[in-house]
């Protein structure tokens, strides 16, 4: 089974996130760790030492904790959910770093209401916790029924890293999915999309995976977003040293569906 870390707070997004990684959590074979961060203010209190530090600490823990306990009881999750939440007080990004770091997680499910805003979307991308995570994350938008996937590749999209990184999630298991090469214009100065369709097929096929429709999509990104309505979850790759605006962000940006976000790097490596 892998492991999904999973923050869990009292907002919408988190409900949303814990209800969709439960749905899909025998497709993509996920065990959930609730992970809870009290983020400490700028009172006093939380700038003291020893043991009045520490007495504080315990009670935003102990508070965390029941909040959690709450929380998973009201949702009746019907998945496997990790015993023992964790909850720690701190720096959210640096806390959930460290943890995806030492605990080696195979998965980081977050929620995010989908607004449609381009720029937050892309601020996301650019934080320390979604450049730096070890893993794939899984980004909610909505809680969508269908199991269908499509893996969304353009021209420069590091085709193998992608597929390890899906079918790492997957393991052995088959899914439900097409296959899309998008691009904003023609592909006159760049592989063809032929080309592409080609060799990912190939990589998927070496790991029993086959899509059931591979098809081009050639059009602006407000518009590609709306092809992809239907899908129960997008599955598309990041690029982490590109500075550039990339059509397909804004894509991945303006869809309603869940992400499946892979890490690669301008020079073909995964880290």
């Amino acid at each position: 089974m892998n492991k999904a870390l999973i923050p869990v707070e009292m907002t919408l997004a988190s409900n949303i996130a814990l209800r969709y990684a439960c749905q899909k959590s025998e497709i993509l074979g996920i065990g959930l760790q609730p992970i809870h961060i009290e983020e400490p203010d700028h009172k006093a209190h939380s700038s003291e030492t020893g043991w009045i530090r520490k007495s504080w600490e315990s009670g935003l823990k102990q508070a965390g904790m029941d909040q959690v306990r709450q929380i998973l009881l009201n949702e009746d999750l019907d998945c496997f959910i990790m015993p023992n939440p964790i909850v720690e007080v701190g720096d959210r990004e640096d806390i959930l770093l460290q943890e995806l770091r030492l605990g080696d997680y195979d998965l980081f499910v977050e929620g995010e209401i989908s607004n449609f805003n381009t720029g937050e979307f892309r601020k996301k991308l650019r934080s320390k916790l979604y450049r730096k995570m070890p893993c794939p994350a899984l980004v909610v938008k909505n809680i969508i029924k269908s199991n269908r996937m499509a893996i969304v590749v353009d021209s420069r999209t590091d085709l193998e890293s992608v597929v390890d990184q899906l079918c790492g999630v997957l393991q052995q298991r088959k899914i439900d999915f097409d296959l899309c090469v998008y691009s904003l214009d023609d592909f006159s100065h760049e592989l063809q999309p032929e080309d592409i369709i080609g060799k990912a097929k190939a990589l998927l096929a070496k790991r029993g995976q086959v899509p059931k429709r591979a098809f081009t999509l050639l059009t602006a990104p407000e518009k590609a977003a709306l092809e992809f309505h239907e899908y129960g979850m997008i599955v598309s790759a990041v690029d982490r040293n590109s500075t550039r605006k990339s059509p397909l962000v804004e894509v991945l940006a303006r869809v309603s569906c869940p992400l499946l976000l892979c890490w690669t790097y301008t020079s073909g490596r995964s880290k």
